[in-house]
């Protein structure tokens, strides 16, 4: 079986055809090419419906993390 990720989706192919990707999206499943696929995930992220992965959780981490060490200090005067 291959894998494949994009955009921290995971595409799987258990035949080994080209033509027969799986990408399941919580209880959702879609076969397809490649291309097909792809297309599906971009336009989902375009109109801003797919779950957060865990790689965006991990950012939105991170710049939380960011924000709170970079405070304003107050001027003594």
């Amino acid at each position: 079986m291959r894998k494949l990720i994009y955009q921290g989706f995971i595409f799987t192919n258990s035949e080994g055809h080209t033509d027969s990707w799986k990408l399941t999206i919580k209880d959702q499943h879609r076969i397809g090419s490649l291309f097909e696929l792809r297309r599906l995930v971009t336009y989902y992220l375009e109109l801003g419906i797919l779950p957060a992965t865990r790689s965006s959780l991990q950012d939105a981490k991170q710049t939380q993390n960011t924000m709170t060490k970079n405070t304003v200090k107050p001027r003594k005067g």
